[in-house]
């Protein structure tokens, strides 16, 4: 049986492939402008794996830097979808390959405010729906431990 490189797939559903497009690419072109809304099956996800610094990605409590893992995979709150997104909504917590999609930076959204970091990418290319721990919400809450003897 022959193997297939998932990452060399033309997309059957896009208009708009973003896996070809250079890192940041977008950052630039914006600049002056408020984001309103994203087309087609592409979504804004907002990092929520990043540290506070934005340099390095936090995995279990594990510390990582983010230029050691250019192909890592990555969790996002889903910001914007486009109305060719039939799997994600606004507000959905989403894992997916870090270089399948546009990296950006500090871009101001309607309705959201400013995106620290985060990623456009086709809604084709999330690998799943995530639900954060409680745990991975609130840093301060702690395992509880049982009182029994």
């Amino acid at each position: 049986m022959a193997k297939i490189d998932v990452d060399k797939l033309l997309p059957t559903r896009s208009l708009i492939d973003l896996s070809g497009f250079p890192s940041n690419s977008l950052d630039s072109a914006i600049i002056g402008y408020d984001l309103v809304d994203v087309l087609d099956d592409v979504i804004l996800a907002e990092f929520v794996d990043v540290s506070s610094s934005g340099n390095e990605i936090m995995r279990n409590g594990l510390v990582v830097p983010i230029n050691s893992l250019t192909s890592a995979w990555r969790i996002g709150k889903v910001v914007l979808c486009g109305k060719g997104c039939a799997l994600v909504q606004k507000g959905d917590y989403v894992c997916f390959p870090n270089n399948m999609g546009i990296n950006i930076s500090k871009i101001d959204v309607v309705g959201h405010g400013v995106v620290e970091s985060g990623q456009f990418l086709n809604e084709h290319r999330i690998f799943g729906v995530v639900k954060p721990r409680q745990q991975h919400v609130n840093n301060t809450t702690k395992p509880k431990r049982s009182t029994k003897k």
